[in-house]
């Protein structure tokens, strides 16, 4: 057995109180203890002046997208889709894709986020998650409405479903069996529904059963869902920018039938909130749809500097935590976005708002995300028998009393991350993969 251990001036394991002048023992990368240290060790690694936290969890973004940075919103969510899909397809296609997808792997990695919700589409999404070498919550995009003539919706959300499975045995599997330090990160994978402007009911309902009727890796749910005004207007009469653009697009010919209710309420209509889905933004939500959110399992996944980019009205991320809506954070893609970092958004938050206690705001960055993956027995806080998955972050004040605001209120990027007790340096994307 590896044992390992590290010493520094806070241990932060987020389900319990901060440690002062902790240790943190691993054995063959998962955590036997974090505790007070004792007696000077001098065979321990000194992380010095530090606060030692979870590895972040970045619940939802898009890593295809991490060439696309730059697209200006000129006050139209279609119109900036316009412009988006003007240029996302010299980055969706073969080496690119793959180029683009371990570029933002080792952006997060730098950033300290150990584990990543990432939503993408094809093969090559596939082997660029299995070359990052960290916790992969990967989400295959499906897509469909309108166009009796087109057909084959559900197919591909078998292809899809496929894709994943073949994916994980032919990529995954053999690598970590026969040399665990090359893969030391977790993987699961799941269908993501892009939303209700984009996907038809029957989409949808062939997703869930497809998850459902699958044991092993292919079992999450993920949607955008009430991420603008135009969408409920959508949902409700089939009317506005979303009906033009499906128009543009050529993906209109009557066959659509709205369902007359809110995005929430769609989602409760078709079942989908029955399966513990990770909701992405929900950031028009009457009263009414908080009720079903919170009567559900699911998640929500608040975005915030990418809300802020959009100019959307104030989210409601606060009354979804006081209903006991599990609330985690994503950084959405650097289309609409500075970093992929979870520790910008976090700092983003305590400035919006210094009110809301820095540990609330550190587990929705933390262990919040790992819940909404289906991944919190094993990672998201550091606690005996889970994973080593650790972030280090230096102080600016080492005689700091409160590491929590510390870590909130400093300036310090993140040292070093460590998955599976392997340190990121060690596993970093390599091009020739």
């Amino acid at each position: 057995m590896s044992t390992v251990v590290y010493q520094a001036r806070w241990i932060l394991p987020v389900a319990s109180p901060p440690i002062e002048n902790g240790r943190l023992v691993v054995q063959d990368g998962c955590i036997v203890t974090a505790e007070k240290a004792g007696a000077p060790d001098s065979s321990a690694i000194d992380l010095g002046d530090s606060v030692v936290l979870p590895g972040f969890v970045n619940a939802h973004t898009h890593l295809m997208l991490t060439g696309c940075h730059g697209i200006r919103y000129r006050g139209s969510f279609t119109g900036w889709i316009r412009n988006l899909m003007a240029v996302h397809p010299r980055f969706a296609f073969g080496d690119t894709v793959r180029q683009s997808v371990r570029e933002g792997l080792g952006q997060s990695m730098a950033a300290g986020v150990t584990t990543v919700g990432d939503i993408g589409d094809g093969v090559e999404v596939i082997e660029a998650w299995a070359a990052g070498r960290m916790n992969i919550a990967g989400f295959l995009e499906v897509v469909g409405i309108g166009s009796k003539r087109a057909g084959g919706h559900p197919k591909a959300v078998q292809t899809a479903a496929e894709l994943l499975h073949r994916g994980f045995l032919e990529l995954w599997v053999p690598p970590r069996s026969n040399n665990p330090l090359t893969h030391p990160g977790l993987f699961t994978a799941g269908l993501s529904p892009h939303a209700p402007y984009s996907t038809d009911a029957c989409v949808y309902r062939e997703a869930i059963g497809c998850v459902s009727g699958l044991s092993g890796i292919c079992r999450r749910l993920c949607t955008h869902l009430a991420e603008t005004r135009e969408e409920e207007q959508f949902l409700r009469d089939g009317t506005g920018p979303f009906r033009e653009l499906l128009e543009q697009f050529g993906l209109w010919d009557g066959s659509y039938r709205p369902p007359g209710c809110s995005p929430v309420e769609f989602m409760e209509q078709i079942g989908f909130l029955s399966h513990r889905p990770l909701l992405v933004h929900c950031n028009y939500v009457s009263d009414s749809d908080l009720d079903l959110i919170a009567a559900s399992e699911a998640s929500v996944a608040y975005c915030p500097r990418s809300h802020r980019f959009f100019n959307h009205e104030p989210h409601r991320w606060r009354e979804m935590l006081a209903r006991g809506i599990n609330v985690c954070v994503g950084t959405d893609s650097l289309a609409s976005n500075d970093t992929l970092s979870v520790l910008d958004e976090l700092r983003f938050l305590r400035c919006l708002d210094p009110s809301i206690p820095g540990g609330q705001l550190i587990r929705m960055g933390t262990l919040a995300g790992a819940r909404a993956l289906g991944l919190d027995d094993q990672i998201g806080s550091l606690e005996v028998g889970k994973r080593a998955d650790f972030t280090v972050i230096p102080l600016d004040r080492a005689m700091t009393h409160d590491p929590v605001e510390a870590v909130l209120a400093d300036s310090s990027c993140p040292s070093s991350a460590f998955v599976g007790g392997c340190q990121s340096r060690d596993f970093a994307p390599r091009a020739s993969e």
